[in-house]
């Protein structure tokens, strides 16, 4: 879910970026613990610099990246620091590489998934990996809904001809979408809609049969 940079290009690591990944470091929390960082919504809309983080425990933090400030408690004590907030936006927006020793089986599964930005990983041989060719590879471009799209656990099956399919989402409710009327049943905007955005996908990467029914090799 992270793309791979030379270790060359990510001079943005700071020294507690590669420091050791003892349990309770503020590195390896902002990695790992559940937190949700939001761009574009609520006290965060319309400001680039703003970005509001939810908690695993249920707690709203907003962060401004351009002045370094966040309101949780640890931050109005070490205000010169750091806090596990503020990393995280860092490294899910891709301002600053995720360190090389961090194992991506052990990152937070909500990562980067609703902002904009693309999670980078600094590596130690210097080398450069591939662009990926997964359909469902997220990209810095994506705007959020195509991100969503791309990643949330979601199945898609042909309903009817022309073009309906069904969407059974992660939240276990079904949605029909009509890609050739551009709509979904469910109640977001046609034009913005994860669940089209994921039928369109699907049938580029030749998943799911083409609107008029036919199977991709036919």
């Amino acid at each position: 879910m992270a793309t791979t940079e030379s270790s060359s290009d990510a001079g943005s690591i700071d020294a507690s970026d590669i420091e050791d990944a003892a349990p309770n470091s503020r590195t390896v929390r902002a990695l790992t613990e559940v937190m949700t960082v939001l761009d574009s919504i609520g006290r965060a809309r319309n400001a680039d610099d703003l970005f509001l983080v939810n908690s695993g425990s249920g707690s709203e933090y907003l962060i401004d990246a351009r002045t370094g400030s966040c309101e949780c408690n640890w931050k109005q004590y070490n205000p010169d620091e750091e806090c596990k907030h503020q990393k995280r936006v860092a490294f899910a927006t891709g301002e600053r590489p995720i360190p090389q020793w961090m194992n991506d089986d052990a990152l937070d599964d909500q990562f980067g998934m609703h902002v904009d930005g693309e999670p980078r990983q600094a590596v130690a041989d210097g080398g450069v990996t591939a662009p990926a060719t997964d359909p469902f590879a997220v990209h810095s471009e994506d705007e959020p809904r195509t991100k969503r799209a791309k990643q949330e656990d979601i199945d898609v099956s042909f309903l009817a001809k022309p073009g309906r399919y069904e969407v059974h989402s992660a939240s276990d409710s079904r949605y029909e979408v009509d890609v050739l009327e551009e709509t979904c049943s469910c109640p977001d905007v046609a034009e913005r809609c994860k669940h089209l955005r994921r039928v369109d996908i699907e049938i580029n990467a030749e998943r799911v049969p083409r609107p008029d029914g036919k199977l991709p090799d036919a």
